[in-house]
């Protein structure tokens, strides 16, 4: 992503320490961890698991601030609680790319595998 010159505002993590280290690991400054973000699934009741998703997609709403983007690190169980079962394939390391619509909508711009970023920045240069 640095070599895409994508700029980052903020980066949003779970609580649970593997994404906090893949947050720092990502070297955009500062890391923020949210209960929203963390790991859902049978660890969590039905009505936290929806508080989650909930908050997740809320969170995808949200405008960047001006010129910036926001990374977000969860969980699959979160991810496909969230977004619904299209995303049950979803990848270690895959990033969803979302486009709010400042009314707190969304949609998806493209799902982008963690081994296709080298050739992304490849042919950007």
């Amino acid at each position: 992503m640095r070599k895409l010159k994508i700029p980052v505002a903020l980066v949003l993590t779970s609580t649970i320490q593997r994404a906090l280290d893949t947050g720092k690991l990502l070297g955009f400054g500062q890391v923020t961890a949210t209960a929203d973000l963390a790991e859902g699934g049978p660890e969590a009741s039905p009505d936290e698991n929806d508080r989650r998703a909930k908050a997740f997609r809320k969170l995808v709403g949200e405008l960047p601030p001006a010129d910036n983007n926001v990374v977000i690190v969860s969980h699959k169980p979160n991810i496909v609680d969230a977004f619904g079962k299209d995303w049950s394939d979803v990848r270690e390391g895959e990033a969803s790319i979302f486009e709010p619509n400042g009314e707190g909508g969304y949609k998806l711009v493209i799902r982008v595998q963690a081994d296709a970023w080298t050739e992304l920045a490849r042919v950007s240069n």
